[in-house]
C-alpha cells in the first residue's frame, strides 16, 4: 500500500505536503504512514480514492491492475462510501482465501 501511495504521488509529482493538502489529511500523519512508522488508515484510504478520480481503487488496495481508470466518459464520479471500500475488501479476501485453498 505505501508504494503505491507513493507511486501516486510521484506520478502528480507532488510532495507529502501537497500529497497531504490534496486528501484533506495532515501531513505529519501522511509522512508517517509513507514512512511505514504508522499504518495507513482507512480514513487515508477513503481520502485518496474520493480525491483522485482516476486513481483505481482496486489497484489502490490490492496492487492488481492498471493504476489508472479506464477512461468512460459514461462513468459518474461519485464518492466511495466505507460500506462500498468495505465491500471490495471483503470481496478480495474471499478471493485470496479461495486462491489459497487451491
Amino acid at each position: 500500500m505505501i508504494d503505491r501511495i507513493k507511486h501516486i504521488m510521484d506520478y502528480y509529482n507532488m510532495s507529502v505536503n501537497a500529497f497531504a493538502q490534496k486528501i484533506g489529511s495532515n501531513q505529519v500523519t501522511i509522512n508517517q504512514q509513507v514512512n511505514g512508522d504508522r499504518k495507513v488508515s482507512l480514513d487515508t484510504i477513503l481520502k485518496i480514492v474520493n480525491s483522485f478520480a482516476l486513481i483505481s481503487t482496486d489497484w489502490l488496495l490490492t496492487g492488481e491492475g492498471e493504476m489508472l481508470k479506464p477512461s468512460s466518459p459514461k462513468e459518474e464520479s461519485s464518492p466511495i462510501t466505507i460500506d462500498r471500500l468495505m465491500s471490495i475488501i471483503e470481496s478480495q479476501q474471499r478471493t485470496i482465501e479461495n486462491l489459497s485453498k487451491k
